[in-house]
C-alpha cells in the first residue's frame, strides 16, 4: 500500500513538472515571437509592435530648458526664480507644434514670470493660479488650445 502511494506521488510530481515546463516553453516562445516581430516591424519602417498595446490617446509632456528670470521688484529687493517646466498636452501631434514654437513659448513664460513678485511666487496657494495663467498665455500665443497643463519640475526662488 505504501508502494502505491509513493508511485501516485511520483506520477503527480511528474505531471506538475511537465505542466510547468510546457508553460515556461510557451512563455519563451511568445517572448521570442514578439522580439522577432518587433525587429521585422522596425526594419520595414512600420510602427513598433509594442505601440499596438498602448492607448492611442494619453498624456504627453514636452520638457523645456531651465528658466532664470528676474522677478518684479518688491520693496527695493531684487529677486529671481530659477525654474524648470514641462508642458502637458494630450494630442500626440501637438508635440510638433510645441517643438516648432519653443522660442515663442519661452518668451511667453519669461514675460509671465517677470510680472510676478517674490511673495506671489512663494505663496503655494498662488502656484495653481500661475500655472493656469501660463497655460492660457501659451495657448493664446499659439493661437489654439494645445497645452492643457504645466508641471513644475524644479524651482528655486531667491
Amino acid at each position: 500500500m505504501a508502494e502505491t502511494e509513493t508511485k501516485e506521488k511520483r506520477s503527480i510530481s511528474r505531471i506538475i513538472i511537465i505542466v510547468l515546463l510546457v508553460i515556461m516553453m510557451l512563455m519563451m516562445s511568445a517572448t521570442l515571437f514578439f522580439v522577432i516581430l518587433q525587429s521585422r516591424s522596425s526594419e520595414a519602417g512600420g510602427p513598433p509592435v509594442m505601440a499596438l498595446f498602448q492607448p492611442e490617446t494619453g498624456e504627453y509632456t514636452f520638457t523645456l530648458e531651465e528658466f532664470i528670470v528676474n522677478l518684479k521688484q518688491d520693496k527695493n529687493s531684487r529677486n529671481y526664480i530659477k525654474i524648470s517646466l514641462a508642458l502637458m498636452y494630450t494630442d500626440e501631434k501637438s508635440g510638433q507644434t510645441i517643438d516648432s514654437n519653443v522660442s515663442k513659448i519661452r518668451d511667453v513664460i519669461i514675460n509671465t514670470l517677470r510680472s510676478k513678485t517674490y511673495n506671489e511666487v512663494l505663496d503655494e496657494s498662488k502656484t495653481a493660479e500661475i500655472k493656469k495663467q501660463l497655460v492660457e498665455n501659451i495657448n493664446t500665443a499659439l493661437g489654439e488650445s494645445i497645452v492643457e497643463g504645466v508641471y513644475i519640475t524644479d524651482v528655486l526662488v531667491q
